[in-house]
């Protein structure tokens, strides 16, 4: 009972989207018209017996019952005809089945549960795609702020560029300097060698002191 109910309340809720009102109040509003229309009638009816009649108050007070009873009996009666305009309603008002708004066509194609984990898998990673998009596009806006305070003229670059190029050519710096240093050693070597020392030099190791020169062999 609860499910058939809850199945009526959303078909009305599609055919308060397709028309602006549902099934049910068309039902309640013809309904209410022929509550309406019985109880006019039958009051009429009384009014009318009491005056051609002129009936005193306990009369009058039978009348008024009798007008509730008669009231209730023609309510009674017209059940099956309301039920058959019920049905009318239906069928005029209530929305087929097969037959979809343009908002939601897209429940046309039903998915079964493994499609709907996929697809909801699928989504999930989409968004974490986003995700890290979002963030490596802030990242890349705030280098690109950076470089505009120190903008790079294209000359720059070019002659960077050369010097690195050129760079690349030359021969290993370490055996240039291994080389350099034998070669100081070699002529350091040349330079001290050159100097000889006689045998006045040898013995007079006092600086400025003044020697005469004997021959040892006349003595």
């Amino acid at each position: 009972m609860a499910s058939s109910e809850s199945r009526k309340r959303k078909l009305e809720e599609y055919e308060m989207q397709l028309f602006s009102f549902h099934s049910r109040v068309v039902y309640n509003t013809l309904e209410n018209i022929v509550g309406e229309r019985i109880h006019s009638t039958i009051k009429k009816l009384c009014e009318t017996i009491e005056k051609t009649y002129k009936l005193n108050s306990d009369n009058v007070a039978i009348l008024k019952k009798n007008q509730k009873q008669l009231e209730k009996a023609y309510c009674k009666g017209a059940r099956p005809h309301l039920e058959n305009i019920k049905n009318v309603v239906d069928k005029y008002i209530t929305v087929p089945s097969n037959v979809l708004l343009e908002e939601d066509k897209y429940q046309r194609t039903q998915y079964s549960d493994t499609e709907f984990e996929n697809i909801k898998q699928r989504l999930e990673d989409l968004q974490q795609r986003a995700k890290k998009a979002t963030i490596l596009n802030y990242v890349l806006q705030e280098e690109l702020e950076v470089l505009e305070q120190f903008p790079i003229i294209e000359e720059s670059v070019d002659k960077m560029c050369n010097t690195i190029k050129n760079g690349s050519k030359c021969s290993d710096i370490n055996e240039k300097i291994y080389q350099l240093v034998d070669d100081y050693k070699s002529f350091s070597a040349n330079l001290f060698d050159a100097t000889q020392k006689t045998e006045k030099i040898k013995y007079n190791t006092v600086d400025n002191m003044k020697c005469r020169d004997f021959d040892l062999s006349t003595l």
